[in-house]
């Protein structure tokens, strides 16, 4: 009691008025020392916990909020998983992801059994350290290696080791709260496992599509289905006997290509999630520790141990797996610094395993102090390899990460849909742009254009946004868009001319292929929900000299034919390398050798819900005789021609007759 006030007050404002302090002054603080910001947050609760100031209590309103943190933390873990590099590096991830997670967990498990605990206790403890985070993921795309295998590898690898230490914290947890049989038990988990492998995998994300294409076009609404569908699979995982965590995780990995990573949804997930409800987790573990207990010799040994654990596991992890996967010595060092952190699962695992009677608090204490100080060797140790990498030469920027349709060309809602199509089969956004050469009556226009296409966009399920420019210039207005919203594709309509020799799009000079920093997909859209993906090529386009127009077509095809669910067919004369091809698009994707002219083969297999796509002429007007032609077939199906940036003079003719759309 100071001067008549009772101190510590216990009214929920002075909670929430030291936990935002903590959480905002926490890492402040200690990035000031090139300490990660988690460190200061977990400091910040034990300073202001029952066990130093005892400034607020943890039972309550901080435990709530940091079990839903904890949700949000496992949910986010698998919602940033880069599935697209796990697909690309499979086979190298499985092989990274079996040697770190087994040489840890083993390991792991061979520390904690001598100091006199059970053989749950030990294998949750195993599974402690075979997982990993990629903490260190900004500090390669700083040093713009993004593409580099060894980057690959890591993010497929934490899928696995991920995926298989969730699994470890389900099977013990349920034997810890039955009495069954360890047959029985296993069998329970597994039939537990599969309920929600399966409401995740079908059920929740049909229902995310239907919601996002209905309701779900409001912002808002998008973002507390969110929070819905989280709950609801980590309830589900729960009444199936599993932590709700695990099922955070894979509503995590079933959302992961509905939620783009640069639209606003991800914002306001990554906002609510990193700035409010991960913290309060972070701030409820610190609130766990006793400092008394860190300089008890049990748990320095068990730390300094279990360090030894997580350094030599997670070394001979990328040792070996560098040697098979042929990987050049930094790439390995850099590997081994993108795989050391332990932080959001084992975290998560380390509070479950408090909450269920598993750990004491030698094991959390030791715990933590393995958590602080592998963050901060993996970011010194990726950083020293980073340096010693040379990027990349050609990035290879994902093609349907930010896809912009600009409606002033050809204003189609197929080619919207079309696009936005694209973009969701790999996880992107849609970008609708207009420009309006005066203000007034023009502006009002163009907004009108730009917010029926956004629209149109968002009825598919897509997250879509607009812009409008007031420009005398369209082609430059377009160009500055691409750049400015840093477009990685511009998905635009074509119609087909008077003369079939060439096509023209928009007219006045509007000359994006030119001016654009990306490349350019010109459509004519029959059809939006186009079945399959038909990638038709000739003996031209096989040319070696011709490989960069071709390579752009495959990579298009890739994406077009995810948004098909891997349907593709290539057409080409040469069957060898028309199998090379159809490896890179898909398993399913079937080979059809024909030498006739280009049109006379299209035309054998083409159905009316086709998207058939062709490479771009390398000089001249990319868009060429053989897509009017195969426009202009009877089947009536859908034509593409990707063009590289700056490859040519541009998709403009100078011939201002149109003859409009298909129906005209």
């Amino acid at each position: 009691m100071l001067l008549g006030i009772e101190f510590p007050p216990t009214s929920a404002e002075w909670t929430f008025f030291v936990s935002a302090a903590v959480i905002l002054l926490g890492p402040l603080l200690v990035e000031r020392f090139g300490l990660p910001g988690i460190v200061g947050v977990i400091l910040g609760g034990l300073l202001v916990g029952p066990f130093v100031l005892g400034w607020i209590e943890r039972d309550g309103v901080v435990e709530s909020l940091g079990q839903l943190g904890l949700l949000f933390l496992m949910f986010l873990a698998g919602l940033e998983l880069d599935l697209d590099e796990f697909a690309a590096n499979r086979r190298a991830a499985l092989t990274f992801g079996a040697f770190t997670f087994t040489l840890p967990f083993v390991l792991g498990i061979a520390l904690v059994l001598p100091f006199g605990y059970g053989a749950a206790t030990a294998m949750l403890f195993g599974s402690l350290w075979a997982s990993h985070t990629l903490v260190a993921y900004p500090i390669v795309q700083e040093h713009g290696l993004l593409r580099d295998r060894a980057v690959g590898v890591a993010g497929g690898g934490t899928v696995i080791t991920d995926t298989l230490a969730l699994s470890v914290l389900a099977v013990v947890a349920g034997s810890v709260e039955s009495d069954a049989r360890p047959t029985v038990l296993l069998l329970d988990v597994v039939v537990g496992l599969v309920i929600l492998a399966i409401f995740c995998a079908l059920v929740l994300p049909r229902v995310t599509r239907w919601v996002f294409a209905g309701v779900g076009q409001h912002r808002g609404a998008r973002f507390l289905f969110i929070l819905v569908a989280l709950t609801a699979a980590a309830l589900v995982a729960d009444r199936a006997g599993i932590e709700g965590i695990v099922g955070a995780f894979f509503a995590g990995l079933a959302l992961n290509r509905l939620v783009p990573a640069r639209s606003r949804l991800m914002e306001q997930i990554e906002f609510i999630g990193g700035v409010l409800l991960i913290p309060f987790f972070l701030l409820s573990t610190g609130m766990l520790i006793d400092p008394r207990e860190f300089t008890q010799p049990r748990v320095l040994a068990i730390a300094a141990l279990s360090l030894a654990v997580v350094f030599i596991g997670k070394a001979a992890a990328a040792y070996f797996s560098g040697r098979v996967l042929g990987l050049s010595r930094p790439q390995v060092r850099l590997l081994l610094g993108l795989s050391l952190a332990q932080a959001a699962a084992t975290l998560a695992a380390v509070t479950i395993g408090v909450e269920i009677g598993l750990f004491d608090t030698d094991l959390l204490n030791a715990t933590l102090v393995v958590v602080l100080v592998t963050v901060i060797v993996s970011s010194i140790l990726t950083r020293s390899a980073a340096r010693r990498i040379e990027p990349p030469s050609v990035q290879g920027e994902r093609l349907a990460e930010n896809v912009f349709v600009p409606v002033d060309i050809v204003d189609d809602p197929a080619v919207v849909r079309l696009a936005a199509r694209l973009a969701m089969a790999k996880g992107g956004t849609v970008l609708v742009g207009a420009v309006a050469a005066a203000s007034g009556g023009q502006l009002d226009a163009a907004r009108a254009r730009a917010k029926t296409a956004e629209d149109a966009a968002l009825a598919v399920g897509a997250e879509a946004s607009s812009v409008v420019r007031v420009d005398t210039s369209a082609a430059s207005a377009l160009a500055a868009i691409v750049a400015e919203h840093e477009a990685t594709l511009v998905v635009t309509g074509w119609r087909k001319a008077a003369l079939a020799a060439d096509v023209m799009l928009g007219g006045q000079g509007a000359d994006l292929v030119a001016l654009a920093d990306v490349p350019v997909l010109a459509v004519l859209a029959a059809h939006d929900d186009y079945r399959r993906v038909v990638l038709a090529l000739d003996k031209n386009d096989l040319d070696e000299r011709r490989g960069a127009e071709r390579a752009l077509a495959v990579a298009v095809a890739v994406v077009a034919a995810a948004a098909a669910r891997g349907h593709a067919v290539v057409v080409a004369p040469d069957g060898e390398a028309a199998r090379e091809i159809a490896t890179f698009i898909g398993d399913d994707t079937d080979v059809v050798v024909d030498s006739r002219p280009r049109r006379e083969a299209v035309a054998a297999v083409a159905r009316e819900d086709d998207l058939v796509l062709m490479p771009a002429r390398p000089s001249g007007s990319p868009l060429h005789r053989d897509a009017v032609a195969v426009a202009s077939l009877p089947v009536g199906c859908s034509v593409g021609v990707p063009a590289r940036a700056h490859a040519t003079a541009g998709i403009v003719t100078g011939t201002p007759t149109l003859v409009g759309s298909r129906g005209s």
